[in-house]
């Protein structure tokens, strides 16, 4: 499982158009899900998404998680970081769960960061073909990634 994390001053889904979800300030999380993930590397990556001290504490260090700054969180599946173009010039996506395994721990890894940040994740739909604006604060940028053991 892969999460690239963002640390945003804001950010927000469009789908056909229409807004589906926005944060202010804290974290865009796209998040991809390799064919052989479970639910533990799922709870692995949100307990460390949600302790990252990756915010400016008052001398400006990043010493602060999401959870202590009281910052939001938007999830965005996205398949593609498990893309691997190594060869050709056309990625494979060979690696990607299927749709049928990875709505569902998608929806797990929601849930779970839900749980670990104690109020409700905002996200994208699952699927969708969707339009992701954001204004990356540093910038900081995290790539995350927990294999399967």
């Amino acid at each position: 499982m892969i999460c690239l994390i963002q640390r945003v001053q804001k950010a927000s889904v469009n789908i056909n158009n229409s807004t589906v979800a926005t944060i202010g300030q804290g974290l865009l999380i796209f998040l991809g899900i390799h064919s052989r993930d479970s639910e533990s590397e799922a709870d692995w990556l949100a307990r460390k998404c949600t302790r990252l001290r990756i915010f400016p504490d008052h001398v400006g260090q990043m010493n602060v998680s999401v959870c202590d700054f009281d910052a939001d969180i938007l999830l965005v599946s996205q398949f593609t970081l498990y893309g691997n173009a190594k060869e050709g010039h056309r990625p494979s996506f060979t690696d990607a769960a299927r749709p049928e395994v990875a709505e569902p721990l998608y929806e797990y890894f929601k849930n779970k960061l839900t749980r670990e940040l104690g109020r409700a994740v905002s996200s994208g739909h699952f699927g969708a073909s969707m339009q992701v604006s954001l204004i990356n604060d540093g910038p900081v940028t995290i790539w995350l990634e927990r294999t399967p053991e």
